[in-house]
């Protein structure tokens, strides 16, 4: 789009899935705030699968699948991870030379930006962006190590803005070269407002955390953590909202975790859809275990609803808005019980108010707007 037009911009998003995560929450924000006449959206969706917001997305733009080889075993990872890189650059520049011009290709991936990007570059697209939303793991094999500095050397080359959410998730995908830390646009302060919501006098401590059921995100330590609270007498319940995420093996043992430590009557399981203000308006705290994030959604969602978050110390500290608390996965899960338990005589469970309005929806919005828009 030229200044000397009215049209708008189009923007292509690239992504590995539609399911529900902080990733494509950012994405449906995006389509559902910003001026049709302003930007246009269409989305490349790097599998089979229909995900969750695939519906709402069609409403606003185009939805096209580009599936790629899929191992059927891990010791195939790697081969299908190097050979998906031609298949991808061979897709994604067949699929822009059809559905083209775009003026922005937005790629919200990890290991298939790079061919996102040089295929996009070929095809003359002005703005190229990579974005890393996940950290850096503490530990990284030798071929991931080498795998990532290739990539980050491929979107160097070929990008013309990177964008990361944290430090951390600049350190996966762009390390040494850098990239501009910048905010998703998932909290919508007019949503995740705890005054809609009447207090519910309760006794109990009431513990929640949302996000797929994975190793990454570490139900099975929250549900150690609840285990501690009770055995150190106090009354306490633990909801989960999420659903599994191509980890059979684990939601197995995190359901064979509850039902061996006998907790089936203090646990909840919600459906991925549930209302989660709702529920974060009958929550006290909000636990984030994880063995490694981008920055997550989630913790900024509770902090808005005024729940103070427990946190692994992995996590970036630009997630704090001023209630979280970061604790290390290396000491006992009664001692994160211990710091709730003390948290709660210190401070009550009242619902906190903190300023969230920089990372509020609409404004993080015309940050990314700018940026599609300068070319």
């Amino acid at each position: 789009m030229t200044e000397n037009t009215m049209d708008p911009t189009k923007v292509l998003f690239v992504v590995g899935g539609m399911d529900i995560g902080g990733v494509q929450s950012g994405i449906m924000n995006f389509v559902r705030i910003t001026p049709p006449e302003q930007v246009r959206f269409d989305i490349v969706v790097l599998s089979k699968k229909v995900g969750y917001h695939e519906a709402e997305f069609s409403k606003y733009g185009s939805v096209f699948h580009l599936p790629f080889l899929q191992a059927k075993n891990k010791y195939l990872d790697a081969v299908c991870l190097l050979l998906n890189q031609v298949v991808c650059y061979r897709k994604m520049k067949r699929f822009l030379d059809i559905h083209g011009p775009y003026d922005a290709v937005h790629a919200k991936l990890l290991e298939y930006s790079a061919p996102v990007l040089v295929a996009a570059r070929s095809c003359h697209i002005p703005v190229r962006i990579a974005q890393s939303h996940v950290d850096r793991p503490d530990r990284l094999s030798a071929f991931y190590t080498l795998y990532y500095r290739w990539c980050a050397r491929r979107i160097e080359k070929n990008a013309t803005v990177k964008l990361a959410v944290s430090e951390k998730a600049v350190d996966l995908l762009f390390a040494p070269y850098g990239a501009r830390i910048i905010k998703n646009p998932t909290i919508s302060l007019k949503k995740l407002d705890p005054t809609r919501y009447a207090h519910e006098p309760h006794e109990e401590i009431r513990l929640i955390q949302v996000g797929t059921y994975s190793r990454r995100k570490n139900q099975c330590f929250s549900v150690e953590v609840l285990k501690a609270l009770l055995d150190a007498g106090e009354k306490a319940h633990l909801s989960f909202v999420g659903f599994p995420l191509d980890e059979p093996e684990y939601v197995h043992s995190l359901e064979e975790k509850i039902r061996r430590l006998g907790l089936s009557e203090q646990i909840t399981f919600y459906p991925k859809d549930a209302d989660v203000p709702y529920l974060l308006s009958r929550s006290d705290y909000m636990l984030i275990p994880s063995l490694r994030e981008g920055l997550p959604n989630v913790a900024l969602e509770a902090q808005a609803m005024g729940v103070p978050c427990f946190l692994s110390d992995t996590i970036t500290k630009a997630t704090d808005c001023g209630l979280c608390t970061f604790l290390s996965l290396q000491i006992d899960p009664a001692a994160w019980a211990q710091e709730i338990i003390n948290y709660r005589r210190h401070r009550g469970t009242d619902k906190q108010f903190v300023d969230m309005s920089s990372w509020d929806q609409r404004e993080v919005v015309k940050e990314y707007m700018q940026i599609w828009k300068d070319h």
